[in-house]
């Protein structure tokens, strides 16, 4: 069972993790960069496109991990595999916490029409922050996938 569930927790949390870098590196500065009804039209035409796949991903991460935990083969296996799981399960906290009511707030607003207050309650660097934070969260995930790998050949 571990053998099939290590694989699988490489591939959740290898995507996750290369596209979060992508919008840490990519996206994210880009918008910054825009006007801010252009930024917001990109973030409406992102946010449709990557909703479904990058929570799911997320989740099964912290969830392959979890269970892989059980079928360790090695005590340092197990632990390893908890924390992998544990990196992934704050990376959905501060997705469900943090970035999900920004992008809910963001998918509302007409863009061409952006609120008068809009200059003072710009969310982009806050929303660039915890990206971030949840970036690095899963970069390490992975990266403990990768030491139980090698613990493992």
């Amino acid at each position: 069972m571990f053998q099939i569930l290590i694989p699988l927790c490489l591939l959740a949390n290898g995507l996750t993790a290369g596209g979060l870098l992508v919008s840490v590196v990519g996206v994210a500065p880009v918008r910054l960069a825009l006007p801010a009804d252009r930024a917001v039209q990109l973030h409406q035409l992102l946010l449709p496109r990557l909703e479904p796949l990058m929570p799911a991903l997320l989740a099964a991460g912290a969830v392959l991990n979890g269970v892989a935990g059980f079928s360790a083969p090695t005590t340092a296996t197990h632990v390893l595999c908890i924390v992998a799981s544990s990196l992934q399960l704050k990376a959905v906290l501060v997705a469900v916490t943090k970035n999900a009511p920004i992008n809910r707030r963001l998918a509302a607003l007409d863009a061409d029409a952006l609120p008068a207050d809009f200059a003072e309650t710009d969310p982009r660097e806050t929303w660039r922050k915890w990206n971030t934070v949840r970036a690095v969260l899963v970069i390490a995930s992975l990266a403990v996938n990768a030491v139980i790998v090698g613990l493992l050949l």
